[in-house]
Formats: C-alpha cells, sequence, structure tokens
C-alpha cells in the first residue's frame, strides 16, 4: 500500500513540476480517497490549490496536514503562504515564527520571519527575532548579515560595527560586506580602520564605486585632501553621470578651495539628482565661502529637505513662519526665534534677535537650555527652552535671518558686545583670578566636540600651544569644556594651564571667567563665538579648509571686529601656523597688557 501512495505522491510533484495544475488536483483528490489520513498528500493537496488561486481551500488541507503531523515545518510554512494570499500577514508570521520554535537550526526560516517582519513594520519583534536567528545559526551569513543590515539601515553603528566583525570573516572578499564594514567604523569615528576596509574592498574590485565615494568622504576628514580629490575622480570615471560620485567631486575641491571646480560639479551633481539635500547644502555653503551671500542664503534655505540632518521644531506651523520684514513688518508682533543647529551657531547668529527689535518686535528665542541665561542678557530678549511653547505671532529659523536681512561680508550686523556676563558672576571670576593680575590672561581651547563630522578641523594637539603656556608674563587659563582629553598630547603644570571649567554650571559662568580675560585663542568653536560676542580679542587658529563664515583670504572677520584670523595652507603644517600665532602674541602682548591696565 505504502508503494501504491509514494507512487501517487512522484506522480502528483511530477504533475505540479510541469504546471499541470488539473492532472495534479485529479492525482491529489483520488490520493487522498486512499489515504485520507496521510499528512503528506493533505499538504499536496494544499500545495495544489495555492498553485490554482484557492487560497481558502488550500489553508483548510494545510490544516489538516498539520494536525496530521504536527511537527512539520514545511506545513507550518505552506499555512503561513496560504494566511499571506488571504491578506493576513500577522497571522502568517505567527506560523513562520512557530516554524522557528519547531525547526531553530533552519536559517530560511528565520529569514522569512525576518522578511515578514520587516513588511509588517514590526521593527520591536524584528531586531529580538535577528538575534535569536543568528544565536541559533552563528554560522549562516545570511541571518549574520541581515542583522548586520538592520543596525546599518537604523543607524545603529555601534551595534552594527559587532556584527560586521563577525559577519567579514565569513567572506573576507564580500565587498558590499566590507564597505558597510567601514561604513559603521566611520560612523563610530575609527577612521583609520574603516580606510582599510574601503580599502580591502577596492582590492578586490578596483572599479566598486560606492567604495571609492566613501573613501573619499573620509579621507578629507583624515587632511588627506589629495587622496580624497583622487577617489573622488576614480568614482566620477566610473560613472560619470552617478550624482553621488559627482558630488563627491565637488565636495573634494571643496576642501582644497577649489571653488569654481567645486561649483561646476555640485551644480552638476543636482542636475542629475535634484532632490540631493547634501548637495544643496555644499553648494549653498561653497556660496557663502566665496562670498556670494546673495544666492547662497536663497540655496540655504533649502537645507530643510535634508530631513535626516535637519528637524523642524514640535510647535512648527508652516502658516506662521516669518517670511522677512518686506512681506511681514514685525513692528508689534511677537516673534520667536528657534534654533537649528549647534550652539556656536546660535551665538554667533543670536544678534538677529536685536535687529528684530529695532524693527519693533518683541522676540522670544527657543534656544538649548544652557544657552537660555546668556542669551537673555540681551536687553529685553526672553529665553526658552526646547520644550517649551508660547503663543506669538510668527516664528523663524535662527539662519534665516541672514537670508532675510538679506546679509552679505559688508553689511553684517556687527556691533559687539551683544552677549555680557552677569556682572556679579564677574566680579566673582575677578577675585578667583585676582592671583594672576600683572599677567596676559590668555584663554585657550585645542579641540570641538568630537562627534562632529567636522571634528578634524577643530582640534589640534595641546603641545601646539605649548610656547605659549610657557610664554613669560601670559597665564593660561584652560576653556576646554569636554573632548580635549583626546588631544592632550603633553604634561601641563596646573600652574601653567590653570583649568577651572569645572567650575562651570552653565554659559555664564564660562563668559564671566572670559570677561576676565584679556585674550582668547582657540581653535573654531562655540569659545571663539561667545568670547567674540562679548567684544573680547579672540584668535582662531583656522583649518586650511575653514567654514563658511570666514570666508577666505582675509585675517579680520565679517561677524566680529575684535577677531583675527589665523589661517593655514594646505600644505602648511600646524606647528608653521601657531608659530606666526606666537610671534604676533609676543608683538602684542605689551599692548594688550597696557589695554588691561597690568604691569609689563
Amino acid at each position: 500500500m505504502s508503494f501504491v501512495v509514494a507512487s501517487l505522491e512522484d506522480r502528483i510533484d511530477q504533475a505540479l513540476s510541469m504546471g499541470a495544475l488539473e492532472q495534479a488536483l485529479q492525482l491529489v483528490a483520488n490520493a487522498e480517497q486512499q489515504q485520507p489520513q496521510n499528512a503528506g498528500i493533505q499538504h499536496r493537496f494544499g500545495v495544489v490549490l495555492m498553485r490554482l488561486n484557492r487560497a481558502h481551500e488550500a489553508f483548510a488541507k494545510f490544516s489538516g496536514a498539520i494536525r496530521l503531523n504536527p511537527l512539520s515545518v514545511d506545513t507550518r510554512m505552506a499555512l503561513a503562504q496560504s494566511y499571506m494570499a488571504m491578506n493576513d500577514g500577522w497571522s502568517a508570521a505567527a506560523w513562520v515564527s512557530d516554524a522557528c520554535r519547531v525547526a531553530p537550526n533552519n536559517p530560511a526560516v528565520w529569514g522569512q520571519l525576518a522578511q515578514l517582519l520587516a513588511s509588517q513594520k514590526r521593527d520591536s519583534e524584528l531586531e529580538p527575532a535577528l538575534r535569536s536567528g543568528v544565536a541559533a545559526n552563528p554560522d549562516s551569513k545570511m541571518l549574520v548579515e541581515a542583522l548586520a543590515e538592520y543596525y546599518l539601515n537604523r543607524k545603529r553603528y555601534t551595534e552594527g560595527l559587532g556584527v560586521y566583525e563577525k559577519l567579514v570573516p565569513m567572506d573576507p572578499r564580500d565587498t558590499k560586506n566590507l564597505l558597510h564594514f567601514g561604513f559603521c567604523l566611520e560612523h563610530t569615528h575609527r577612521l583609520d580602520d574603516s580606510v582599510a576596509r574601503y580599502r580591502e574592498s577596492l582590492a578586490v574590485n578596483p572599479d566598486f564605486l560606492e567604495a571609492h565615494v566613501d573613501l573619499a568622504g573620509v579621507l578629507w576628514r583624515l587632511a588627506d585632501y589629495e587622496g580624497s580629490l583622487h577617489h573622488a575622480r576614480r568614482a566620477v570615471e566610473i560613472d560619470p553621470n552617478h550624482p553621488y560620485a559627482v558630488r563627491i567631486l565637488g565636495t573634494a575641491l571643496l576642501h582644497l578651495n577649489r571653488l569654481d571646480e567645486a561649483e561646476v560639479q555640485l551644480r552638476r551633481a543636482l542636475a542629475l539628482k535634484p532632490d540631493f539635500p547634501i548637495a544643496i547644502v555644499d553648494l549653498a555653503l561653497l556660496l557663502l565661502l566665496a562670498g556670494k551671500f546673495e544666492e547662497g542664503w536663497q540655496v540655504y534655505e533649502r537645507r530643510w529637505t535634508d530631513t535626516d540632518r535637519m528637524n523642524r521644531p514640535a510647535f512648527f506651523r508652516p502658516e506662521l513662519e516669518w517670511q522677512g520684514p518686506l512681506k511681514q513688518p514685525v513692528k508689534g508682533k511677537r516673534i520667536v526665534i528657534y534654533a537649528e543647529q549647534g550652539l556656536g551657531d546660535v551665538i554667533n547668529f543670536i544678534r538677529y534677535a536685536k535687529v528684530l527689535q529695532d524693527d519693533g518686535a518683541t522676540v522670544y528665542c527657543v534656544i538649548q537650555p544652557e544657552l537660555v541665561p546668556l542669551v537673555e542678557s540681551m536687553p529685553g530678549v526672553i529665553g526658552l527652552k526646547p520644550n517649551l511653547n508660547i503663543e506669538a505671532d510668527y516664528h523663524v529659523a535662527l539662519l534665516e535671518l541672514p537670508l532675510h536681512y538679506r546679509t552679505n561680508a559688508g553689511n553684517a550686523p556687527r556691533e559687539t558686545p551683544y552677549l555680557h556676563a552677569p556682572a556679579d558672576k564677574s566680579a566673582e571670576w575677578r577675585e578667583k583670578m585676582k592671583k594672576w593680575d600683572g599677567k596676559l590672561k590668555v584663554g585657550i581651547a585645542w579641540a570641538g566636540h568630537f562627534i562632529h563630522a567636522n571634528h578634524h578641523n577643530r582640534c589640534m594637539p595641546l603641545s601646539e600651544f605649548k610656547a605659549i603656556i610657557e610664554m613669560p608674563g601670559v597665564q593660561c587659563f584652560s576653556l576646554q569644556k569636554s573632548d580635549g582629553e583626546r588631544y592632550t598630547d603633553m604634561a601641563v603644570d596646573e600652574d601653567q594651564l590653570v583649568d577651572f571649567t569645572g567650575d562651570w554650571k552653565d554659559f555664564t559662568d564660562s563668559s564671566a571667567m572670559i570677561d576676565n580675560l584679556d585674550l582668547v585663542i582657540s581653535i573654531d568653536s562655540a569659545v571663539i563665538h561667545l568670547a567674540a560676542a562679548m567684544g573680547k580679542p579672540t584668535w582662531v587658529v583656522l583649518p586650511p579648509n575653514p567654514d563658511w563664515r570666514w570666508l577666505l583670504d582675509r585675517e579680520d572677520s565679517p561677524w566680529y571686529p575684535t577677531m583675527k584670523l589665523f589661517r593655514r595652507g594646505h600644505a602648511e603644517p600646524k606647528a608653521a601656523q601657531m608659530a606666526r600665532v606666537i610671534t604676533e602674541l609676543k608683538a602684542q602682548k605689551k599692548a594688550l597688557m597696557a589695554r588691561q591696565g597690568a604691569l609689563v
């Protein structure tokens, strides 16, 4: 009897493979009459009915099969398929999940569960499912890769890193996984390791465009500007019309201050892909750096299309967004300025609060909490924390204001000081720093926030300040609140570099300390904006490719009258740049000390 059934099953399978569905249906119906309790035949009956698009009937057959063979993984998967055909994805996922329970060492079943959960956007269940699948099948490249890509796609780079460390050795020549491993390394600030993975990917496939693009993007962060340009050019050679390749070529040229060439490439990238937010911002910043303010501000207004990096506040209402003084005069109106970027940007552009006040507005500022007390030193300005709301006639993003007031390098509101330290705190710090009277008090900062994408351009080893710290007649004070230890490459006597930053509670403390300094020397960070906004002499040690607001080829700043810019060529070492700072400091020391009434 078993021989007959086996023969029927073979004939059914053969008919299915040939697409003879009606013949298969007749065969399976006959087989069911002979063996109504045979789970295999019930299962095949369901398969034939599914092929005939009769999902409800198929479901009944699969249900019978699972009762006869409760441990069948194939029938569980078939039940899931029938539920999908009946538009019941949740029940389908439940059956696949049960198949994983029955056969935990079957990677394909876990892979199917992951696909179903992902398609149903059940993210909270997807990660545990993938982790369980990998735990049960640690040698399954498919599952490990799925978990790695889960983290990558959600920008959870630290977690993704650990998975890629297991995945890449499974197939060291898989260029896609090498690329993604490098991407995770790059976004966890392991830039040298990231470069190594990108190069490994290119060693396998020298024409891998994406690897050239990503390698070009990370090399400029390591100050290898020519290397960045080389790989950007190679990417464009591989595909001259690939918008990401053209854009990275534009940025590589931009980082070399080759602005005319960079502008051509960035405009071409946008011609190839008009909805390209990061290229829009790149072009805007290039135009501003070049001093083409009118067009630069207009292009920069499109930065809001970059939803990965830019987000409006919760209280944002399009109809209340201010359209500028010509279209919407603010006399007698209440207007909320809201921060959109970093602390330095707020300090730099909060100057426009006074411009709005001069036009007759009542000004509220929704900014970072640590800046609220400082900003309220501006007469009449009301600072609010981001989680607070207020009824107002208009609101406006802080960096929209230069556009609305048609700001250029010649008409920027430049009057300082516009921020002030609290008088009582300034007096306290004066007393605290009194013991160094008679010396030139210089505040220094040598590193910006480590997580900043442009961090390599916003830091330098503390040893570069050694000659300033040890200069006779000069007393240095640290203005380095955080991340400085990464670049503290020399032991410093605490009497030579006094560090009071542990006593700072907010920006009113740092402003009060700065108020009692004679000079601030720093890399490009929030510190220099604060010092210059207070009218303090401020020297900025700039990288070869400076932030747009410092423009090119000038020692003064269009934003701050007390600021001096120390520039550096791409081939010039930092030590040579700092030597010019030191020479200038020596030349200015007597005058600066005399200005403060100190003894030389």
